[in-house]
């Protein structure tokens, strides 16, 4: 579990320290949109997708260990389908969904209880490092549904890069096989 949490947690400030980065690019890419809720949209999906990447690469690609993954997990098997392989994650990956839903929601309690108690940010600051994860709740204004929509899409990112690089690791394994 201090693995897991250790990943997200260096992912997510990779992935804060690339939106700071890159925002200057990405807002002047966007400005031209009338619509602010869009554009606010738009730059939350893109740091979602770039967190999924971040969390594969600090996760699994760093230290080879989704292409161990692969290979054990089809060493006597044929890659049939994204479904089938899907199933596997879900196994494997239950703990790191688990963990991303968790981070997410003690965020919301955090920044929940800072607005109400004391009308300003003061036991929260440890989520600042984890803001990339909770951008849908700057776009969302009902409560806990932009944190809700944070990591159901935190989730599927990660998911489906993994599910890619799962596929691309066999395809390139069987290729070298023979």
């Amino acid at each position: 579990m201090k693995r897991t949490l250790w990943n997200i947690t260096f992912a997510s400030i990779i992935t804060l320290v690339a939106y700071i980065a890159l925002y200057a690019i990405w807002g002047a890419l966007l400005s031209g949109l009338e619509n602010p809720t869009l554009r606010l949209f738009l730059i939350a999906l893109m740091t979602t997708v770039a967190f999924g990447f971040f969390l594969l690469y600090t996760s699994k690609i760093r230290k080879s260990i989704g292409e161990d993954e692969v290979v054990l997990d089809y060493k006597d098997g044929e890659y049939t389908s994204f479904a089938d392989d899907f199933k596997l994650i879900l196994k494997r990956e239950t703990q790191m969904l688990i963990c991303i839903a968790s981070i997410v929601l003690i965020c919301f309690i955090l920044n929940t209880f800072d607005s109400v108690v004391f009308g300003k940010k003061t036991i929260s600051f440890p989520t600042f490092f984890f803001a990339p994860m909770c951008l849908f709740d700057s776009m969302i204004n009902i409560p806990f549904v932009g944190y809700l929509l944070s990591a159901v899409l935190d989730c599927m990112a990660y998911v489906v890069f993994l599910l890619l690089y799962r596929k691309k690791k066999y395809d390139y394994w069987m290729k070298n096989k023979v």
